[in-house]
């Protein structure tokens, strides 16, 4: 089967959307009988194969107007012109009017995100305004205009919220955790820390994180230092204030093998008020750390069942300090974690084999 995989919106520091990207690169490696061409913006984010083709299209990635306009319009032709059995969107939109079936994936939650509205009078917001308001309208007028295929997304809670914008089958299938990263890590260590894994956006909520821990009795500040994995110079141009609190500890960017280390040994505070999956979550749970996280839909629905975790309320300081006292008091998780998604890609991949035969 030729597969043509479509993902030039994203580059080499593009975390988790980076991570779909490579982990569709692995199965295409590992299924040298079919053939895969990606079209992408960025160059060196494939490794090749016999069985892989590369088509970079820069242009595509650099002007927004020019992937509206391919999206919509003119990329039809190009996509039809590489005679494909069956094409997939990593990139949140469907390229429409093809003439063979499109499995689409959507994994941006900010178009669909009814609790939290960025602001563009917010300097610090306006990026993620642009995102949720503007660009949110584009992939749900796109949702209304897709017919031919169906839809992946990575939560039940995204597919209640995409069914009120299209009538395409929608499937919930989580990316595979590869184990073999954590077969270094000895379970069952003692906390040292409180850690909270991510990159610097202002709805990963880190302000009202800080507060509420330095509002925590010196004695446990001493005991409990706070990770976090941005740095002070992020904090300060996202909430325009400084930060000198010896027990908070500003890594930055840090390797995922170092990240997995510290939450060998750390409680995992989860305080995001938006997500799609939370994949600290599950690295959370695999390691049987206790968790103290926001009390939203994605958030409850990935730790359902996990037997060391508490939540809180992200908007409000005093919640989050509670359940740090709270979190602090509870034992390390007892279960061994079940992923029921762990032939996530190869379901993905029977997904798109089904569309492509019921076509």
């Amino acid at each position: 089967m030729h597969y043509v995989v479509i993902d030039f919106v994203v580059r080499d520091n593009s975390g988790g959307i980076l991570s779909i990207l490579q982990d569709v690169n692995k199965f295409a490696r590992r299924h040298s009988g079919d053939f895969f061409t990606f079209v992408v913006g960025t160059e060196n984010l494939v490794v090749p194969a016999p069985n892989i083709n590369v088509i970079l299209r820069h242009d595509l990635q650099r002007s927004y107007t020019k992937r509206l306009f391919f999206d919509f319009f003119g990329g039809a032709k190009f996509i039809n012109s590489l005679h494909a059995d069956v094409v997939i969107s990593l990139q949140n939109t469907a390229v429409l009017g093809l003439n063979v079936p499109e499995m689409l994936y959507v994994h941006q939650p900010l178009p669909f995100e009814k609790n939290y509205r960025f602001s563009f009078f917010k300097k610090s917001e306006r990026k993620m305004a642009f995102y949720q308001h503007f660009v949110g309208s584009i992939i749900k007028m796109n949702l209304r205009l897709f017919h031919n295929g169906a839809i992946t997304v990575q939560t039940h809670w995204m597919k209640k919220e995409l069914k009120h914008y299209t009538r395409q089958q929608i499937f919930v299938t989580r990316p595979s955790i590869d184990r073999s990263d954590y077969s270094g890590q000895v379970l069952g260590k003692k906390s040292k820390n409180f850690f909270f894994p991510s990159t610097a956006m202002i709805y990963k909520n880190h302000q009202n994180l800080i507060e509420a821990y330095k509002s925590l009795p010196e004695k446990i500040k001493a005991e409990y230092n706070l990770i976090l994995t941005i740095s002070k110079d992020e904090y300060t141009k996202l909430y325009k204030k400084t930060e000198d609190d010896p027990h908070i500890k500003f890594y930055g960017r840090i390797p995922r093998s170092e990240v997995l280390t510290i939450l060998s040994h750390s409680i995992l505070v989860f305080p995001s008020k938006i997500e799609t999956l939370g994949l600290p979550l599950i690295e959370g749970m695999i390691l049987q750390r206790q968790i103290a996280a926001s009390d939203i839909s994605p958030v409850i629905e990935v730790t359902e069942g996990y037997d060391s975790v508490t939540y809180f309320n992200p908007d409000d300081r005093d919640s989050i300090s509670s359940a740090l006292l709270k979190v602090l008091q509870m034992n390390l998780s007892k279960r061994k974690f079940e992923d029921s998604y762990k032939n996530g890609w190869q379901a993905f991949f029977d997904n798109v084999g089904a569309i492509k035969d019921e076509k």
